[in-house]
């Protein structure tokens, strides 16, 4: 069976945004951030990422706080504005026939790991939902719906009253929540189809956008290419992992775990990295020495605190590592 492709890490926006929607007391923002594993300064910061897991971990607290269907009393998680450069692109382009264009090649650099296919079919242009890794169907639903209602939304606002032509087309059985779906889509909906797809008549591509502004639209999708390019940059393995490391409790990640967290086996994994010119152990290693030479100068903890934390069998196997690290003792 073929590798998985890489997953790639995710702005910190959208996270933060069901974050202050809806953790509206300590008790909520506890239970929404349950086993995410960020920190405050993470999560407030937004140069931030987050992983593919940390995100499918909120969906799943989301769910078991509120129920499925949760995101349709959330429209601001789904308007245009929710989607930055996305959806400044999607709105200026000048018809819909370049706004479905943009969606489709631009879609995963606003949501790295969800995609969407441009098909032509007979009369219509479809776009077919894919993600790179098979999720349980609780996260495929959340997936999938988040991209329906943001096109559905960016599509009421080019097409206005003929939306309702379009339809969206779901692979799992009517939810209790399909009504209200509906309604929010403002178009016609399927269920138990073939895929997930949003199916849109070629009679509607030539419409023309309200809000077309090429100058606009020019350094939105320039943005876009920017972040396409970035997120498919061969050094993104290398940081992710940094970054799985420095959020671990020890700063310690079994390379087999950390290969499952990023959709790739290990030997793709150690592949990636080599192209990187670094190991894993490498990595590990790196941080333990960040996390050491932290402690070590911030002199709050005794050697025998900071071996412990950073995992280490003994004073004695921290203490070589330091001669290492350092070239001393310290």
């Amino acid at each position: 069976m073929p590798d998985p492709i890489d997953l790639r890490p995710a702005p910190m926006s959208y996270f933060q945004l069901i974050l202050r929607r809806f953790g509206v007391n300590d008790t909520l923002r506890e239970a929404i951030l349950a086993g995410v594993g960020l920190s405050p300064d993470e999560i407030e910061s937004p140069a931030s990422e987050i992983n593919f897991a940390q995100q499918m971990r909120q969906f799943d607290n989301m769910n078991r706080l509120f129920g499925e269907g949760w995101l349709l009393d959330a429209p601001e998680l789904w308007r245009p504005a929710a989607h930055g450069a996305l959806g400044v692109a999607v709105m200026t382009s000048a018809s819909l026939d370049e706004a479905v264009h943009v969606i489709a090649r631009y879609i995963s650099a606003r949501t790295p790991n969800q995609r969407l296919k441009m098909i032509r079919g007979e009369g219509a242009v479809i776009l077919r939902h894919g993600l790179p890794v098979e999720l349980p169907e609780a996260q495929t639903k959340i997936s999938v719906e988040v991209v329906f209602l943001s096109l559905g939304a960016m599509l009421r606002w080019l097409l206005g009253e003929v939306s309702s032509q379009v339809r969206y087309e779901f692979v799992w059985t009517r939810p209790e929540y399909a009504e209200r779906l509906k309604e929010v889509l403002g178009a016609e909906v399927a269920w138990n189809a073939g895929s997930n797809a949003v199916v849109i008549p070629e009679t509607l591509l030539e419409i023309r956008s309200p809000l077309a502004d090429p100058v606009l639209h020019d350094a939105a999708v320039h943005r876009l290419e920017q972040a396409r390019r970035a997120s498919r940059a061969s050094g993104g393995v290398k940081s992710r992992i940094e970054h799985l490391l420095a959020n671990s409790d020890s700063g310690r990640l079994g390379s087999a775990e950390a290969a499952r967290t990023l959709g790739l086996s290990q030997r793709t994994l150690v592949r990636r990295l080599a192209e990187s010119g670094v190991t894993y152990r490498d990595l590990v290693d790196a941080e333990l020495k960040t996390r050491a030479q932290r402690w070590l100068d911030a002199g709050v903890l005794s050697r025998g605190e900071i071996s412990e934390r950073l995992g280490f069998a003994d004073a004695t196997s921290f203490s070589r590592a330091c001669r290492r690290w350092f070239k001393t003792v310290r």
